[in-house]
């Protein structure tokens, strides 16, 4: 699928994941994220979510995601 990202790897718990969409770092948000509270986590929750009803792009979904990652101190490197 195109989805306009750019491939993230994320590393959890020892284990990379590639995250290439808004439905697959959404996925990682409700699954296996170390922070569940805080603006950076809501907002890509929230922009994740809302390029199914395509008011959010895919690359301000990417940008939400990143700026949780940074936010959780989750290690990421672009693929």
């Amino acid at each position: 699928m195109s989805s306009g990202w750019v491939v993230l790897v994320v590393e959890r718990n020892h284990v990379l994941h590639t995250i290439a969409s808004a439905d697959e770092a959404l996925e990682m948000l409700f699954a296996n994220w170390p922070v569940t509270q805080g603006r950076a986590f809501f907002s890509a929750m929230q922009a994740c979510a809302g390029t199914m009803a395509g008011g959010v792009t895919q690359r301000e979904a990417q940008s939400a995601f990143l700026a949780a990652a940074l936010d959780a101190k989750v290690v990421f490197r672009l693929a």
